[in-house]
C-alpha cells in the first residue's frame, strides 16, 4: 500500500513539475509537432531580437514551445514565457495589449493571426504565418489547450487595486517594475527620475478621452525614505514652484498633480483641468491603506 501511494505522489509531482508546453498535443486536426523551442535569457534575441528586452525587464527565466505544421496550410507556433513571477507575466500581457478579453487565462486578447493571454507566471502567444480559416481554428484549438495546461492562476499586482474607481480606458493599465517603461505611455524622464527597480511596484493609467487624456502614475517602495526621495526629485523637475501645492498648471495648459505618503507616490499628468486633476489624485488617495 505504501509503495502505491509513493507511486501517486511521484507521479503527482512529475505531472505538476511539467513546463504546460510539454502538455501540448503531438497532432490535432490536419497539424502534427514538427518542432520543439526552448530558448534562456542568454539566446533569446536569436528567437525575438526586437521584444527580448521587453521578456528580460520582466525577470524572464526561459521560452519553451512549438510549431505544427500541416500540409498547404500556415505554420502555427505556440510561445509559452515562463516569467519570474505571476506579477511579471502580468506585466507583460499589459506590455502586449490594446484592449481586455477574457477568453483564456486570465486575461487574452485574439486577433485572426494570434491569440495571446498570461496565466500563472506564464505569457503565451500562439500565432501563424498567415490568417485562414484552418490557421485560426488552430491557434483557438491550441490557446485553450495551453490555457488548460497551465494548473494554477497567479495574483494581480495588489498596486493595481489601488486605482481609482473610475474605470481606466479599456487597455489603459500598464503594470512595470523597470524604469525603462516609465515613459511607455507618457513621457515623463529619459532617466530613472523615481528610482524604479525589481524592489517597487508601478503602474500607470490612461482616463479620459484621446483628446482629454489623463496619465495616473502610481509607484509603491520598499520604504518611506525611497517614497520621499523620488517624490522630491519628481516636484523638481514638473513643479519646482508649486511650494506646498499639490497641483499646478504647466506650459502647455495641462495639469500636474503629485502627493505622496507612507510606501505610495501618486502623480497626475496631461489632466485637462484641475477638476480632473485633483479628482483622480484624491480618488486614488481614498483607496490607500497604511
Amino acid at each position: 500500500m505504501l509503495t502505491i501511494i509513493t507511486g501517486l505522489l511521484m507521479m503527482c509531482t512529475t505531472i505538476q513539475s511539467q513546463h504546460p508546453a510539454e502538455r501540448l498535443p503531438e497532432r490535432f486536426q490536419s497539424y502534427r509537432m514538427s518542432e520543439r523551442l526552448n530558448y534562456t535569457p542568454d539566446n533569446l534575441y536569436e528567437y525575438i531580437n526586437g521584444a527580448a528586452e521587453m521578456y528580460l525587464s520582466y525577470g524572464l527565466k526561459g521560452m519553451y514551445g512549438c510549431r505544427y505544421t500541416a500540409e498547404n496550410l500556415p505554420d502555427v507556433t505556440v510561445d509559452i514565457y515562463e516569467m519570474a513571477g505571476s506579477r511579471d507575466a502580468f506585466g507583460v500581457y499589459t506590455q502586449s495589449r490594446d484592449r481586455d478579453e477574457y477568453t483564456y487565462g486570465q486575461g487574452s486578447l485574439s486577433y485572426p493571426e494570434a491569440t495571446l493571454f498570461w496565466k500563472d507566471r506564464y505569457f503565451v502567444v500562439i500565432s501563424a504565418d498567415r490568417a485562414t480559416p484552418e490557421s485560426t481554428a488552430a491557434i483557438g484549438f491550441l490557446a485553450d489547450a495551453a490555457d488548460k495546461a497551465i494548473h494554477r492562476k497567479g495574483k494581480i499586482p495588489g498596486i493595481v487595486g489601488l486605482l481609482p474607481a473610475e474605470k481606466p480606458v479599456d487597455g489603459g493599465i500598464l503594470y512595470f517594475h523597470h524604469y525603462i517603461w516609465l515613459n511607455a505611455y507618457f513621457f515623463i524622464a529619459d532617466f530613472d527620475l523615481l528610482n524604479i527597480n525589481e524592489q517597487t511596484d508601478a503602474v500607470v493609467a490612461k482616463y479620459g478621452t484621446p483628446e482629454q487624456r489623463s496619465y495616473l502614475l502610481l509607484v509603491e517602495y520598499p520604504d518611506e525614505n525611497a517614497t520621499v526621495a523620488a517624490y522630491r526629485r519628481l516636484m523638481q523637475r514638473y513643479a519646482p514652484e508649486s511650494g506646498n501645492g499639490q497641483s499646478i498648471r504647466l506650459e502647455d495648459g495641462t495639469w500636474f498633480a503629485g502627493w505622496h505618503g507612507g510606501k505610495r507616490l501618486c502623480a497626475i499628468f496631461n489632466s485637462p483641468s484641475l477638476k480632473e486633476a485633483e479628482s483622480l489624485l484624491q480618488a486614488t488617495i481614498s483607496k490607500m491603506q497604511f
